[in-house]
């Protein structure tokens, strides 16, 4: 990966996995969703996209994914996460993964977008510079001395979001994929389908 880092994630995967997966994971709080994300790294994200869809784990990796295939919109927490040598702006509070394409359009539009809230990052615009603040510093309650920011060429950046779409094909097809496949080829193309759709193609 190339730094400055913008990938998407997931934030707070802490929910009981199924005991069809490795349950004896690592918890984390981040999981990035490329093509590199390790077989614990996806067990994470189907926990946490059952359990944040509020699935019942109960029953065999079938019957478990036909109730999620059943919801009519499937969300998970996340978006798009910002790394610079030891600074991180990650996604906030009710950020969601479906929404990552909101951030592209909003750089491309020379706006801030919605990132989240407590803390509430954001995005200043200035010539060819994007600078992306932890926080918001108009807010209150924010201290001031706390923030920090990570500088992205405007150019460049948009690239880095276009890619974006990108690892999370790769992460759908490779990872993902190589994960159900120890069950099923069916069920592993299913579930990148349905990934596809919730997540990159959505809206489409």
């Amino acid at each position: 990966m190339h730094y400055p880092l913008v990938v998407a994630v997931i934030k707070e995967p802490y929910y009981q996995i199924p005991d069809w997966l490795n349950t004896d994971v690592a918890y984390t709080e981040y999981v990035k969703l490329t093509g590199q994300t390790t077989s614990d790294e996806v067990d994470l994200f189907i926990a946490m996209l059952l359990g944040y869809n509020n699935i019942d784990i109960k029953g065999t990796p079938h019957e478990v994914l036909k109730r999620l295939f059943d919801e009519s919109d499937v969300v998970i927490g996340g978006g798009i996460y910002f790394e610079s040598n030891d600074r991180i702006i990650p996604p906030s509070c009710c950020s969601g993964l479906e929404a990552w394409r909101d951030v592209l359009d909003s750089v491309i539009d020379r706006k801030s977008p919605w990132m989240g809230h407590n803390p509430t990052p954001r995005m200043e615009f200035a010539d060819n510079i994007v600078r992306v603040w932890s926080d918001d510093s108009n807010e209150e309650d924010v201290d001031k001395n706390e923030l920090y920011y990570i500088d992205f060429d405007y150019v460049g950046f948009i690239a880095k979001l276009e890619m974006v779409e990108s690892d999370l094909m790769e992460f759908a097809r490779v990872s993902l994929f190589n994960r159900f496949l120890e069950f099923d080829l069916e069920l592993a193309n299913d579930v990148v389908k349905r990934f596809e759709s919730w997540f990159i193609f959505k809206g489409d």
